[in-house]
């Protein structure tokens, strides 16, 4: 097993790394959706079809390089659709859609042109025809189209399409999570094998992982700088026993957390030990993250809570991508059955 990055993944990482550097505000970090010109710069770069297959259009890459790209977009509290959109409802069609819903939906899709949700739900396909609920589909009021997984299939629905319902929602970190209903809306199925649905999500999993590992790593480096600079009774708390105790614990947390995440995310999608491997991810990052987050803000002190300091914002992203599809207790009992 190989976890050092290649070449090309290394140039990927630092080509992100500094467009996110130049496209957001560190004071502003995870305040609320990025701007859309960085969903933009995202197209332009080619990371939207990354995981696309060649005869898609895309670079048909390894669910590694998805997981880079994810942990870059944490470490800038970047809230984008990557996981749900690209890693999700794009890959679904652009792997199993015939030629005509490729040119569709995925070409525009991965241009930035056009954008696409992923739901789960409640939900019946009958003679073509869906019917039902999804709760708090995450970014589902910006999007055009909804790929909805219901059984062995997924149906494109158009946002305009007759029968289609929004109830306005929003997560803790900004984002928006309409619920969705459907009365007998027509849409463009996509037939599924039976494994697909299983390693598509967890695919979308190991990107909230990822996700988290960036955010922990932004929210470790900025306690460490704070712990250096913030003076009480003559001296900086960092030299104090118990904060150093505290940043050491979260450095291991880390540590653990992003050798977790390398172990999930080498594994090609398909391999047995995939779909396992991620869950094992989710069950210890989810708690570890929240973990590190929720002392970052306590060695801040007030302000670690308010929207002054990107740890605050920080954990409340952390917050929700640990829940997102089922939380660590969920993993855990995945992992179990």
């Amino acid at each position: 097993m190989n976890l050092q990055p290649s070449d090309e993944q290394i140039l990927l990482r630092d080509t992100i790394r500094r467009m996110l550097a130049d496209r957001i505000d560190p004071t502003a970090m995870g305040a609320g959706p990025s701007p859309q010109q960085v969903w933009r710069e995202l197209a332009d770069l080619g990371v939207l079809s990354l995981m696309v297959p060649d005869e898609a259009g895309g670079m048909d890459a390894a669910p590694q390089d998805a997981m880079i790209v994810a942990e870059e977009l944490g470490r800038a509290i970047a809230i984008t659709p990557f996981a749900e959109a690209i890693l999700g409802a794009v890959d679904i069609v652009a792997r199993h859609g015939d030629a005509a819903q490729i040119a569709r939906w995925v070409a525009p899709a991965v241009a930035g042109d056009l954008k696409l949700a992923l739901a789960t739900g409640d939900v019946a396909l009958r003679e073509g025809k869906i019917h039902g609920a999804c709760a708090f589909v995450r970014w589902a009021a910006d999007a055009d189209a909804f790929v909805i997984l219901v059984d062995d299939a997924a149906c494109i629905v158009s946002r305009d399409t007759p029968g289609v319902t929004l109830v306005a929602g929003r997560l803790a970190d900004g984002t928006s999570a309409p619920t969705l209903h459907f009365d007998a809306c027509p849409g463009d199925v996509v037939a599924l094998p039976a494994p697909a649905v299983a390693e598509q999500l967890a695919l979308v999993q190991l990107g909230y992982v990822a996700e988290m590992v960036g955010t922990m790593a932004t929210l470790f480096e900025q306690t460490v700088d704070y712990a250096k600079d913030r003076r009480q009774f003559g001296a900086a708390i960092g030299t104090f026993q118990v904060v150093q105790h505290k940043l050491a614990r979260m450095y291991v947390s880390l540590e653990q957390a992003r050798s977790i995440l390398l172990k999930a995310g080498v594994a090609p999608r398909g391999a047995p030990g995939f779909v396992r491997g991620v869950y094992a991810a989710k069950a210890y990052v989810a708690h570890a993250a929240q973990g590190l987050a929720e002392e970052a803000v306590q060695l801040h002190g007030g302000m670690g809570v308010t929207d002054e300091l990107p740890v605050g914002r920080g954990l409340r992203r952390i917050l929700v991508l640990a829940r997102l599809y089922g939380s660590a207790e969920d993993a855990r009992s995945n992992l179990a059955a």
